[in-house]
């Protein structure tokens, strides 16, 4: 499914380019030539931030939909029908791969063995298996792979791992999470009707962020019990899940996680990283747990026994305000990074083994839910 570009985000793309302008005054610096494949709900807002983008050039757009040809040429970039005649014509160092989920794999491959580093939309894949052989395509043509998990380059984010993993709460007791939001009913009509079937609720596309997100903070999981219900909507898809986690390092960790209730507990609406999800201040969706101190997040709030010869629920806590210099948006900072990526000066944050591993948790907390059956994860 495709959206066309807004006529007034058009402009907006075509302002930036003239604004732009002719580089041959700016600083000498190495620009990654990247192509976009797919321009509709996630490939648009990718288009408008590659060209704003100095560390690269976006010279190409293919999307089968060629009623969205102007939207591509109007944002400076050469549009292509086909795919593969972009990326057998125009000289590219990497392509963004913006396309439905079943689509990744065998798009990823093609330019892959076209020598093409790869910035792949989550998920990977969509299946463990198929994310392997994406995986080994890329070994064997020696390209790289960053998962478009662009969550961990928000700096809360950053900030949450660094005080969970730096010993700041003491040891991990455990985590507790919550996604809960309304989706109106446009969200399931017309062509968007395929959410209404296996694969297209919340536990493949919400759930799979904030699993990324624990695997990150806090580190691998390898172990989930979960289960699911539809009773709300009835669709055959689930509309509200529990799930319940072992993390390697010892901590648990729980998940509500629902689609069809009136909430502001939700990563989008506390985080402010979705303009278009309406947001809070004030509320929190994770609540970290250590032996020395919990931190809700984002709002960054930790709490704490300042005396540790008074500590326990009969003394007061303290509370600390972390401050967090926001900066530029993570999906900014996620395709720089991809450039630095396909220049070989970065590693990837994300790499296609690291998908690999949330889309496994993703889909057993899926599975589990199906069985009734704790799953046990032997990850790679």
């Amino acid at each position: 499914m495709v959206f066309s570009i807004p006529a007034q985000s058009c402009i907006l793309i075509q302002t930036e380019v003239i604004r732009r302008g002719d580089m041959k005054n700016a600083p000498m610096s190495e620009k990654v030539r990247l192509g976009l494949i797919g321009l509709g709900l996630i490939g648009t807002p990718h288009a408008r931030t590659l060209k704003k983008l100095d560390a690269c050039d976006l010279v190409a757009i293919s999307d089968i939909d060629e009623k969205l040809k102007e939207a591509a040429e109007l944002s400076g970039a050469k549009f292509y029908l086909h795919y593969e005649e972009m990326i057998e014509k125009e000289s590219l160092q990497g392509v963004v791969i913006a396309v439905p989920n079943p689509l990744h794999v065998p798009i990823g491959v093609t330019c892959a063995r076209k020598g093409l580093h790869l910035f792949v939309e989550k998920p990977v894949a969509p299946s463990v298996s198929e994310a392997d052989r994406l995986i080994e395509a890329a070994k064997e043509s020696k390209v790289r792979i960053l998962v478009g998990h662009q969550r961990r380059f928000n700096p809360l984010v950053e900030k949450a791992r660094e005080i969970v993993r730096g010993g700041g709460l003491g040891k991990l007791v455990g985590v507790a999470v919550t996604w809960a939001m309304l989706k109106p009913p446009p969200y399931f009509e017309g062509p968007l009707s395929w959410r209404k079937e296996k694969g297209g609720g919340p536990i493949l596309i919400n759930l799979i962020h904030d699993i990324d997100n624990m695997r990150y903070i806090c580190g691998e999981i390898n172990q989930v019990y979960a289960m699911a219900s539809h009773q709300v909507r009835s669709f055959p898809v689930e509309d509200t899940a529990s799930i319940t986690m072992r993390f390697e390092n010892g901590a648990l960790g729980t998940i509500f996680l629902s689609d069809c209730a009136p909430s502001l507990s939700a990563y989008e609406a506390t985080t402010g990283e979705t303009p278009y999800i309406y947001g809070t201040d004030t509320e929190n969706c994770y609540h970290f747990f250590g032996t020395e101190a919990s931190l809700a997040f984002p709002r960054m709030k930790k709490l704490f026994y300042s005396d540790p010869a008074k500590s326990g629920w009969t003394h007061p806590l303290s509370e600390e305000e972390i401050t967090v210099v926001r900066g530029e948006d993570p999906y900014t900072r996620e395709f720089r990074h991809f450039c630095g990526v396909i220049l070989g000066k970065e590693t990837p944050r994300t790499s296609g083994e690291d998908g690999r591993k949330t889309l496994e948790v993703t889909l057993a907390a899926g599975k589990s839910a199906e069985t009734g059956r704790s799953i046990a994860l032997t990850q790679k």
